[in-house]
C-alpha cells in the first residue's frame, strides 16, 4: 500500500511540473508549394549544381603505368584457369545511365536539406597494347605436403584491332547535399524568455539556396577497399596561395575547405584566368599509393571542352597540374582507381575508385 501510495505522489509531482508547459515546437514539414519553389531554384537558378555526370570523359587519354608482369602472388590458381593480365596505354571513361534519389529534409528551425543521392552506370574503356596469358599445369608438391600449381609458361600476346580495345562495365553511388533557408525580417527582435536576437520569417516564404557540400562517389559503392583520400591540396603557381580540401572536420569552428561539411555558395573556391593549377591528392594509408592511378578533371562549362589528365605518382598519392576554364560554377573532380582493374582481365578486378567532386567558381 505505502508503494502504491508513494508511486500516486510521484506521478502527481510530474503533473505538477509539466502541466502548463507547452508542446515542444514541432518539425517544419514542408508543402507541396515549398517543394515546387526549391526544385525550381535548383533547375532555373543553380543548374550546375545537379550535374554530377560531366567527369565522365568519352574520350582516350594517354595512362602511364607500369608494364605488366607475373608475380609469385598470381600462382596460386587452379590449372584448368589461366592467369590473363594486360597492361593499357590509354583509357577513357563513358557515362550510361544514372538513378537519382532526390530528397528534402525539413527541420525544427525551417530549413530544408536536399539530398542529392545518385547512382550510376558506366563503362570503362582502355586500349591493350600488351596481354599476357599465364598457364597453370604443372604440379607441385610443397615441403608440407600441399598441392600447387605453377606457372609453367607464358604467352605473350600484342592485340591488333578490336582485340586491342578491352570494355568492362561498372557502377558506382555517392550524394551531395543542399541546403536551404527562407528569407527573414532584417528588423531585429528580442525572444522575451531567452534574450537571443531574432529575426521573423518573412511569409509566404521565399526560399534561398545557402550552402552546399562537396560530393563523394564510390565505385562500385563505399566499402573498406575504396581508397581513402586523406586531402587534396591545390596551389596556384607563381603565389603563395595554397587551397587545402579535407576528408573531415569535426571542428565546429573550422572554416575551412572539409568534403562532410557544408560550404556556404558565396564562399567556393575561386579562380580567375590563371595558367595552371597543381593538384595534389594525398591517400589516407601511404602503403596503398604505389598500388593506385591518379586523375584530376576540370569539368568546365558547356562551351568548353573538360579535361581529364593523370597525375604523376609519388609516396603518398598523386601530383600533377590541371589547367582551369569555363565561367561560373564548374566542377572539378578528383579521382583515384586502383590500378588492379586495369590489369587483371581473368580473374577479373571490378573497377574499384574513389572520387570527389568539388564545385569552384570561375571569374
Amino acid at each position: 500500500m505505502k508503494k502504491r501510495l508513494l508511486g500516486l505522489l510521484v506521478l502527481a509531482a510530474m503533473c505538477l511540473v509539466t502541466c502548463g508547459n507547452e508542446p515542444p515546437e514541432p518539425f517544419y514539414e514542408g508543402t507541396p508549394e515549398d517543394d515546387a519553389q526549391i526544385d525550381a531554384i535548383l533547375t532555373n537558378d543553380y543548374p550546375e549544381l545537379l550535374n554530377t555526370t560531366d567527369g565522365f570523359i568519352d574520350s582516350y587519354i594517354y595512362v602511364n603505368i607500369p608494364g605488366v608482369s607475373v608475380a609469385d602472388p598470381d600462382r596460386v590458381f587452379r590449372a584448368d584457369s589461366p592467369l590473363i593480365k594486360q597492361h593499357i596505354d590509354s583509357t577513357r571513361s563513358v557515362f550510361i545511365d544514372m538513378n537519382r534519389f532526390y530528397d528534402r529534409w525539413y527541420s525544427k528551425d525551417t530549413a530544408c536539406t536536399v539530398y542529392l543521392v545518385d547512382t550510376f552506370a558506366a563503362e570503362y574503356w582502355g586500349h591493350v597494347d600488351l596481354r599476357i596469358v599465364g598457364h597453370y599445369d604443372s604440379i607441385y608438391i610443397g615441403p608440407t605436403g600441399d598441392t600447387n600449381y605453377v606457372l609453367n609458361t607464358i604467352d605473350t600476346i600484342i592485340p591488333t584491332g578490336d582485340d586491342a580495345y578491352y570494355m568492362d562495365e561498372f557502377s558506382g553511388d555517392g550524394r551531395r547535399l543542399v541546403f536551404f533557408e527562407p528569407l527573414r525580417s532584417t528588423t531585429p527582435m528580442i525572444d522575451p524568455e531567452t534574450g537571443d536576437t531574432t529575426y521573423a520569417l518573412i511569409e509566404p516564404f521565399e526560399w534561398q539556396l545557402k550552402r552546399i557540400s562537396y560530393g563523394r562517389y564510390y565505385y562500385p559503392t563505399y566499402g573498406t577497399d575504396n581508397p581513402y583520400i586523406y586531402y587534396v591540396a591545390l596551389a596556384v603557381p607563381g603565389t603563395t596561395r595554397i587551397d587545402t580540401i579535407w576528408a573531415s572536420s569535426t571542428d565546429t569552428t573550422y572554416t575551412g575547405h572539409a568534403m562532410n561539411r557544408f560550404r556556404h555558395i558565396d564562399s567556393l573556391l575561386e579562380y580567375s584566368s590563371i595558367d595552371s593549377v597543381l593538384v595534389t591528392i594525398d591517400l589516407y594509408d601511404d602503403l596503398l599509393a604505389p598500388q593506385c592511378a591518379f586523375y584530376a578533371v576540370w569539368a568546365g562549362a558547356a562551351d568548353t571542352l573538360p579535361q581529364r589528365r593523370q597525375l604523376g605518382s609519388f609516396t603518398t598519392g598523386g601530383r600533377g597540374y590541371i589547367y582551369p576554364s569555363g565561367q561560373g560554377i564548374v566542377n572539378l573532380y578528383f579521382e583515384v582507381v586502383m590500378k588492379d582493374s586495369y590489369y587483371y582481365v581473368n580473374p577479373h578486378k571490378d573497377y574499384l575508385a574513389t572520387v570527389w567532386l568539388v564545385p569552384v567558381r570561375m571569374n
